[in-house]
């Protein structure tokens, strides 16, 4: 005994200094950040989103309409600040803007402006509309500084155009199908607090939200930002892995229980669970700096199939120990675990190089875990032998289903043919379609989904599309956009869009207002101004607006938002409704370092890619088990395991398909997990034999596995969902079927 214990305590010991000297070394941290899982962009949008959006991350964003909308709006607003959660997004007030732009007013033209000086008479007519505008705050602002009203109606073209939102008694506003709302636009000081500190925080803040509905009942208060998603799938995340992990092994050690009759083979099968656990978090440690939340839900699944290997081992000592008095692993149970080991891990390998980091994560951990697990039952569970031995009622059982299995087993062919040909005609009245959006990744609550598609609405990016354009500096830039506008609005001349070339035009443009303005000023257009100010209007030589002249002065939150220059590297980005994607992407193709922005499409295009990557390595892995199963058992076998396992893959892909409607990337991990477990049913079965002990071992597995998977079947998270929906129904069909690849081996 003193033995045994030494030889756990060395293991573990061993184990758990691995597992520190990971931690100490990559110093991980734990996030649940749904945006952190999505694969990178295109190089320069990437770049894109480091610069405009990465900073947004941190944003939340709350909007009030109703009747006391004012007074829920400046509340929030007070309690925000006393947490340091400060507003993010200030405009420049009229008379900021009229500071900075005035030194080079008649070099900025809007395009009113500059249609109205066709000829004396309309000129006229714009100038003397504008003054009886009582109250205008761009002419009174700026009538000082420019008497012809060309700065006012730049400012206030511009503010009307680019910008949805207004201020109002220190309020941004914005008036949506006849409804007015005040919006908040805060930032979280910590753009990657801590799980339970981003939990407590959007805790707190939505319980601030339930009082202001209680104070305010006729008052309608929205909330949304990644702050929120974050907590909520965390809190989701964490449930269910403590739930299904805590249900799973209860389930897993009262099935031990059951068929040994000791403590000591619950305490065994904990250990073998506990080593592969260990091994899996080690070795994750050590090659991932942030690991995500739900790769700790998905390595539940690590629980199921590490556990088959003590099963598999328990059974083959405590057969051996009560009938032959045989020491250690049978050399049959440890050649089928072996091959069990090499093909789920070679089945897991495949998702190293997935688009997603989550399950790169999770096929890390699995792998190595699985390797602890199956040194663990090799090396330490034969030392306990003496101490296993299978209960009476355990083999009663199996010897009744191992008679079933017999005569299941002589009417293979019938069986096999009547699956395939019902197979076909399910697959004929319900083909198999497709789903791989993007948003199978996130379990946030519906409310919180609608009050994003609200945000988004009162923002005017719901419909709108986003375009990045790159160039070697500012000049360039400017020119390139204000080309690909031009295009747009000859598609359609009510075109909306916000693109930064509105305040700050290249300088060819502006070169070009000057001549017009000075044209205009020669010809006597602005003949009026003196007539109403006694001041005439003379030629402008006014200096040009430059990117950096802006990006110092009051505008400069405003320009930072939309235009980054760099030292031979200029980004700008900008949204634009009106005009169809087709139009769109044959304009935009149209130039060089030019891109139509669509993160969702673009991941969805990606995962959709990897889908068929993975039905061909679905395929693939089929056909390396035929050959395999052919070189080690014989061409016939092999046909008939192939078979076999290819009727239990197609079954469950047409029951995953008719109960989701379609089935996604995440149907065709399941099955490539499926055809791991599989194939080791299958090599068990076929080195073993239809013995008592063998079905009474395959049975633990099965039901384990169908445990742990069937639970993530009850995941709020559709992808979790999916996963385990397929591996249970999978692991359900290569059970049943799997006895009827059993023939009489044709080699030795």
């Amino acid at each position: 005994m003193i033995k045994r214990i030494s030889v756990l305590i060395t293991w573990f010991g061993f184990l758990a200094v691995l597992l520190c000297a990971a931690l100490y070394i990559t110093k991980p941290v734990l996030n649940a950040d749904m945006f952190s899982l999505l694969p990178k962009s295109h190089s320069q949008l990437a770049y894109g989103e480091e610069v405009f959006f990465k900073k947004n991350a941190n944003r939340i964003m709350f909007s009030f309409t109703g009747d006391s909308k004012n007074l829920a709006h400046d509340e929030l607003k007070s309690w925000l600040l006393k947490r340091d959660i400060k507003n993010s997004f200030e405009l420049p007030s009229i008379e900021q803007l009229s500071s900075v732009f005035s030194a080079y007013q008649h070099a900025l033209l809007s395009d009113n402006y500059k249609n109205s000086m066709v000829d004396k008479a309309q000129f006229e007519s714009f100038y003397l509309t504008q003054l009886n505008q009582l109250g205008n705050p761009f002419v009174s602002a700026t009538l000082k500084a420019d008497i012809s009203l060309s700065l006012a109606a730049f400012i206030g073209d511009n503010l009307k155009q680019s910008q949805l939102f207004s201020l109002r008694n220190e309020r941004l506003t914005r008036r949506l199908n006849h409804k007015d709302y005040a919006v908040i636009l805060a930032t979280v000081p910590n753009n990657s607090l801590p799980i339970d500190e981003s939990i407590k925080l959007a805790s707190s803040i939505k319980n601030k939200l339930e009082s202001l509905n209680i104070t305010y009942p006729r008052t309608t208060i929205r909330y949304s930002g990644a702050l929120f998603h974050t907590a909520e799938n965390a809190q989701q995340a964490k449930y269910e892995m403590s739930l299904f992990g805590g249900l799973s092994v209860i389930a897993l050690l009262l099935m031990v229980f059951w068929v040994f009759r000791q403590v000591s083979s619950i305490l065994l099968a904990s250990l073998t669970v506990l080593s592969a656990l260990a091994g899996g978090a080690t070795a994750m440690v050590f090659v991932f700096n942030s690991i995500h939340l739900l790769t700790l839900v998905f390595a539940v699944t690590l629980i199921g199939i590490a556990i088959d290997y003590a099963f598999h081992a328990m059974t083959d000592l405590a057969y051996g120990n009560s009938f032959y008095q045989s020491s250690g692993l049978s050399k049959g149970t440890k050649t089928a675990l072996l091959l069990s080991f090499i093909t789920t891990g070679l089945g897991y390998s495949c998702l190293l190089g997935a688009p997603i980091s989550l399950l790169s994560q999770v096929a890390v951990f699995v792998i190595a875990g699985l390797a602890s697990a199956w040194l663990f039952t090799l090396i330490i569970l034969p030392i306990w032998q003496s101490k296993l031995v299978l209960s009476e009622r355990s083999l009663i059982k199996s010897q009744q289903l191992l008679g079933l299995m017999v005569r299941f087993n002589r009417y293979k062919q019938s069986v096999l043919l009547v699956l395939g040909l019902v197979l076909m005609f399910l697959f004929y009245l319900k083909p198999i379609s497709f789903n791989n959006d993007v948003r199978l990744l996130n379990a946030s609550p519906q409310q919180l989904i609608l009050n994003e598609q609200k945000h988004l609405t009162l923002m005017g990016q719901l419909d709108s599309h986003i375009v990045f354009l790159f160039a070697s500096n500012a000049e360039q830039l400017l020119q390139k956009q204000e080309r690909l506008i031009g295009d747009l609005k000859r598609i359609n001349p009510h075109l909306k869009h916000n693109a930064i070339k509105r305040w700050l035009p290249s300088k060819r443009t502006q070169e070009n207002n000057l001549a017009l303005f000075n044209g205009a000023v020669k010809n006597n257009v602005l003949i009026i101004t003196e007539k109403y100010t006694g001041i005439k209007v003379e030629s402008a030589n006014t200096e040009l607006l430059s990117y950096d002249a802006l990006a110092n002065s009051h505008f400069s939150v405003l320009l930072n938002a939309q235009m980054f220059v760099e030292p031979n590297k200029a980004v700008t980005w900008f949204s634009v409704s009106g005009v169809s994607t087709q139009a769109l992407t044959s304009n935009v193709n149209a130039y060089e370092d030019a891109f139509i922005y669509n993160k969702p499409k673009q991941i969805s295009s990606l995962l959709e890619n990897y889908s068929q990557y993975l039905l061909l390595t679905l395929g693939v892995a089929i056909v390396i088990c035929f050959v395999l199963f052919s070189y080690k058992f014989g061409l016939r076998i092999g046909t008939v395991q192939v078979i076999t396992l290819s009727v239990s893959l197609l079954t469950m892909l047409w029951v995953c398909n008719a109960a989701q409607g379609s089935i996604s990337i995440f149907n065709l991990l399941g099955g490539l997990l499926i055809i791991g477990l599989a194939i080791d049913y299958l090599v068990f079965y076929q080195i073993n034999n239809l013995t008592a002990v063998n079905v009474l071992a395959i049975s633990l597995s099965a039901a384990s596995s169908m445990c742990v998977f069937g639970m993530l079947a009850f995941s709020n998270t559709p992808a979790i969902f999916s996963f385990g929906l397929t591996v249970m129904v999978g692991i359900l069909a290569v059970y049943i079927l799997s006895p009827l690849s059993v023939l009489k081996s044709q080699k030795e």
